[in-house]
């Protein structure tokens, strides 16, 4: 009777074990295309721009990502920004998302860099978090 406890408890442990080590799916979020930034400026005494950004991203992960957000910096000193709501990005799936960050500086002072943060606030769980940031410098 002991034996059969032990043994019982052996296989339970083995098992426990076993499935312990069974990696789990995960989302992977990362940006996969930036188009060039199209500056719009208005204005004769006060100029004022705003930056229009389209972007391209992936879940290169085994698991579907529920909802999460994406923030857009431009320039000057990336102090234009906003954010992007996405409800959810199923596995294998991209989106393309476009944006107009509110009226500041002109991008082009004299290049425009855009950085953009998939995730940011870190609401997926993901394999790889140290990828969810990307920056890309368009030569004005």
């Amino acid at each position: 009777m002991i034996k059969r406890f032990l043994l019982l408890g052996l296989i339970f442990s083995l098992t426990m074990l076993m499935i312990g080590c069974i990696p789990s799916s995960k989302a992977e979020l990362a940006v996969q295309s930036l188009d060039p930034p199209v500056v719009i400026c208005s204005g004769i005494v006060a100029v004022s721009c705003t930056t229009t950004v389209t972007f391209t991203i992936a879940n290169t992960g085994t698991a579907d990502a529920g909802p999460f957000k994406i923030l857009v910096q431009a320039d000057p000193g990336l102090a234009q920004q906003g954010t992007v709501s996405v409800v959810s990005l199923a596995a294998g799936a991209t989106t393309t998302l476009t944006i107009i960050l509110p009226a500041g500086g002109n991008c082009f002072d004299s290049d425009c860099t855009i950085c953009i943060t998939v995730d940011s606030d870190d609401e997926v769980i993901e394999s790889n978090e140290g990828n969810n940031y990307y920056c890309e410098t368009t030569i004005g």
